[in-house]
């Protein structure tokens, strides 16, 4: 319930809320202690209690309970409705608290005696600039009151940098996500409906295991083992004698893992192969193929070919996926647009490479 009838506002809540003071504390009997307590029991107090709100005051220095001091501390950074940092003197264990309610909720209230207190990324949010006479003490509770009163009108508004700045971007992200896990979901539903049928069906068998049996006869090797068999790590050597250049490429991306086709002692081509049994989603495999492309072009003129494998049959589909694939390019360097190309292996092409290669014959 509201404490002073005579303040013409409305209580927030028949519930106690916390607010917690952030400020510097020092050892009992210092001058930093006892400066900061005179402004803890003559400036905040007094101000929270003439806002006419609700609130119970808490300081680091008033939790006394067994246990970890720190972890205690955090939970209530976490759990107050609103804080109150007071950053007079750029004390380095209020901006550590500070950074941490930033991140975890808004609701805070700045404080300090002077605007130099105040770091350049801070000056946009609420701050009350602070004296400790009895002036001083009157307007930082008037001041005080109108942010409380704005902090219970609207308690999610953003009022600091973390929410201000990474808000839009952890909301993209969190959507991004949900699509994600949606998509998933639909996939495996579509695989769990067509497992039995697929399972019973003549030559039916992992799209992976189809590409390993290739790969070995092709004399293809991941890259994660050949720097195991070689012993260098990240990066390999193409050619002989003065055409011999060393290499680093994206190790992998996503679905597609980087496999080296061997040849003597030297390598002779790279391929990025992206292994899915079906539902292909094209605009996610393009993208990838999009970051390998600008990872494997800077600085290196190392042809790679990107390989898209699937138990899916996408006859229907290559004229527009090589139209794409030809965009793509052009937002490459032009010296680097010819190095790349993609082929698509679905159901009939893998087919067609078993045939050549002698894994697959008319019985």
């Amino acid at each position: 319930m509201k404490k002073n009838q005579t303040v013409k506002k409305r209580s927030p809540s028949e519930e106690e809320k916390v607010c917690f003071v952030i400020s510097p504390i020092g050892k009992e009997g210092t001058d930093t202690y006892k400066a900061f307590r005179e402004v803890y029991d003559y400036i905040i107090k007094p101000g929270v209690k003439s806002s006419g709100y609700d609130l119970r005051l808490v300081r680091a220095d008033d939790i006394e309970r067994a246990g970890s001091f720190i972890k205690d501390i955090l939970e209530v950074i976490l759990e107050s409705h609103v804080v109150i940092a007071d950053l007079t003197n750029q004390n380095p264990n209020v901006f550590y608290e500070l950074g941490v309610r930033h991140c975890l909720s808004p609701r805070t209230i700045l404080m300090a005696q002077s605007l130099e207190d105040i770091p350049s990324d801070l000056r946009e949010y609420r701050t009350i600039i602070y004296d400790l006479t009895a002036k001083g003490a009157k307007t930082f509770g008037d001041r005080l009151s109108k942010y409380l009163e704005d902090i219970f009108e609207n308690p999610r508004r953003p009022d600091n940098p973390v929410l201000d700045r990474l808000g839009s971007i952890i909301d993209r992200r969190t959507s991004e996500l949900v699509k994600e896990a949606s998509d998933l979901k639909a996939q495996l539903s579509s695989v769990l409906k067509k497992g039995r049928a697929k399972e019973v069906s003549v030559g039916a068998e992992h799209v992976q295991d189809r590409l390993d049996r290739i790969f070995k006869l092709k004399n293809a090797i991941m890259q994660a083992e050949y720097y195991r068999f070689t012993g260098q790590d990240g990066t390999f050597t193409r050619g002989v004698g003065e055409g011999k250049r060393e290499y680093k490429l994206p190790t992998e991306r996503r679905n597609f893992v980087l496999y080296f086709l061997r040849e003597d002692q030297t390598i002779r081509d790279s391929w990025y192969v992206s292994a899915v049994e079906t539902n292909v989603n094209i605009h996610k495999e393009m993208a990838d193929v999009r970051i390998l492309m600008e990872g494997c072009s800077q600085g290196q003129n190392m042809a790679c070919k990107f390989i898209i494998a699937t138990n899916e049959d996408l006859t229907s589909r290559r004229e527009s996926i090589s139209k794409a694939f030809a965009k793509m390019k052009t937002f490459l360097k032009q010296d680097a647009q010819s190095l790349f190309n993609l082929e698509i292996w679905d159901s009939d092409a893998l087919t067609e490479k078993e045939k050549e290669l002698g894994i697959r014959v008319e019985i």
